[in-house]
């Protein structure tokens, strides 16, 4: 019987398994930020989407209203009780997209706080909606629309018990008032020049606009931001109610800063002097987008086009009331944000954009939608 010869089976050596290791790691280390990439175009593409929605939802308001839906920055009293007031232009457009069962829900002749929560002084620095609150349920729903996948959401109580909805979209409400223009040679802005209105109806001040229409936009609907993204704020009150934040990976965007008590300022001198103070104050900071529905100043549901984009945001103390916050727009795409303008249309935006036009694309009514740097 003849007999077979052949080489003996072996095992893959150490040598040959590091290899076969390395090889894989590599792939992967290849790989991965494509991946990475895939599903960051893909978020951005969902956000794109959301803020086309917003614009298109908007539209049909002012078709309705001859107006952009208002935020409403307070209440149409002082002190208890309250009236109406502290809502948001994302509580107006619930019907606009498909939430009328939510809209249906909120009170609008209650404020959308706790009244024992607004200071005799009236300071709006320290407002809660509480379980208690008539429209908690309304405050804690979930809008898909109001949310960027990339940002980062998590539910917290620093907007009071009633852990209100957070939401990733802003609205445009120009420069700061008394902005002496972008080369400082404008008289002090004495009104309002963004895209949407802003009313508090206790005190009716000169600087906001209740009513603004498409027919205002002298610059051009096309040359007008709208709606940007702006960072949900997600550090964990530690301390007292907007106390001590811990430390972490916070993003500057999401921070504010110091800007002074509002003194008439050039649009480069507005960066100058905010750019140059140093440490946040996290009062300031933790309410930024943490409730959908509210129009208080600090909730951050409004935003300006005076500092750069991703960058820090600034506060005016004596803005709590009327809107005078220079929330800038700030998201976790890379390179820069969505924003949605005036005609409907959305861009991405680079946060390298040249300051004289990021200005100008906050203004409705400048004569400056073409200026150069």
């Amino acid at each position: 019987m003849a007999r077979v010869w052949g080489r003996s089976a072996r095992g893959m050596t150490l040598v040959e398994l590091l290899v076969v290791i390395a090889i894989i790691g590599m792939l992967v280390a290849l790989l991965l930020p494509a991946v990475q990439f895939a599903r960051e175009a893909a978020r951005r593409t969902q956000c794109s989407n959301h803020l086309k929605q917003l614009g298109l939802a908007i539209m049909n308001y002012e078709s309705t209203f001859r107006t952009m839906p208002p935020t409403f920055t307070g209440a149409s009293q002082r002190r208890p009780p309250l009236g109406s007031g502290f809502y948001s232009w994302m509580a107006m457009i619930l019907p606009q997209i498909e939430q009328s069962a939510v809209y249906s829900q909120i009170d609008f002749n209650r404020p959308m706080i706790d009244e024992i929560s607004l200071p005799a002084a009236a300071s709006f620095t320290s407002l809660r909606i509480s379980s208690n609150h008539i429209n908690a349920v309304a405050a804690a729903a979930t809008i898909p629309s109001y949310l960027c996948p990339s940002d980062r959401v998590e539910r917290t109580q620093a907007m009071g018990s009633g852990n209100p909805a957070p939401g990733s979209y802003a609205a445009n409400i120009g420069w700061v008032r008394g902005t002496t223009g972008i080369r400082g040679d404008q008289p002090p802005l004495t009104s309002h020049n963004g895209a949407m209105p802003v009313v508090t109806p206790s005190h009716p001040d000169p600087w906001q606009v209740r009513e603004i229409g498409l027919r205002d936009f002298l610059d051009g609907t096309s040359q007008t931001a709208m709606l940007a993204e702006r960072l949900i704020h997600n550090s964990q009150v530690i301390a007292s109610p907007f106390g001590a934040v811990l430390p972490g990976n916070l993003k500057e965007g999401v921070l504010s800063y110091c800007g002074g008590s509002g003194a008439n300022r050039s649009l480069p001198d507005w960066n100058r002097f905010c750019g140059s103070v140093s440490g946040a104050d996290p009062l300031y900071s933790i309410p930024h987008g943490r409730a959908w529905i509210s129009g208080w100043t600090l909730a951050g549901n409004t935003y300006m086009h005076v500092l750069p984009i991703n960058k820090r945001n600034c506060h005016i103390y004596g803005g709590e009331d009327d809107g005078n916050n220079m929330v800038t727009p700030s998201s976790n795409h890379p390179g820069g944000v969505m924003v949605t303008y005036a005609d409907g249309h959305v861009e991405f935006i680079s946060d390298s954009i040249q300051l004289p036009l990021w200005w100008a694309l906050g203004s409705r009514d400048g004569g400056d939608a073409t200026i150069e740097p």
